[in-house]
């Protein structure tokens, strides 16, 4: 087998592994609220809006689009690293909830799922609840790709979280 290829596998085998002991040890701590899901469902259509007014990229909710998104967090990311002095956290934040509202929703249309909160530590986030019961952030996972780059590819982790 080629190396490369044996190591992808086991890479992306761990990281699935990670993520469901992860997310079964802490589903109890989810909890579904329509203000979660209404907030998120504005933020997702901020998305649009930013892509296409600075990017010239349509959205359209379809799996693909996350995809495109990958992309546009790709070049955030090259635009945060590059800046001197950086955007503000507030910046990178608002421009992080709405691509991972983004990326949230599209799932939820497409697999069926809910937005509430994670409480984790004493802090609440806003978090996806799958059918199968696993729990997702896409919106720190978004954040996480702005400002620590390829590593954190946001399309690698949405396709790790369809249903097999």
């Amino acid at each position: 087998m080629n190396v490369r290829l044996f190591l992808t596998v086991v890479l992306s085998a761990l990281v699935f592994a990670g993520m469901t002991m992860a997310q079964n040890a802490l589903k109890q701590a989810f909890s579904a609220d329509p203000k979660v899901r209404a907030m998120t469902e504005a933020y997702s259509l901020d998305a649009v809006d930013h892509a296409k007014a600075h990017f010239g990229i349509e959205l359209d909710w379809s799996e693909r689009s996350v995809e495109a998104v990958e992309q546009l967090l790709a070049q955030m990311n090259r635009m945060y690293v590059g800046s001197n002095p950086r955007p503000s956290e507030e910046e990178i934040s608002a421009v992080a909830k709405a691509y991972g509202s983004y990326v949230g929703e599209v799932y939820r249309r497409h697999h069926g799922a809910e937005w509430g909160t994670m409480t984790i530590e004493g802090g609440s986030f806003p978090a996806v609840q799958a059918k199968s019961g696993a729990v997702f952030w896409p919106i720190g996972k978004a954040l996480k790709r702005i400002k620590d780059g390829p590593a954190e590819n946001i399309a690698f982790y949405y396709r790790g979280l369809l249903p097999k």
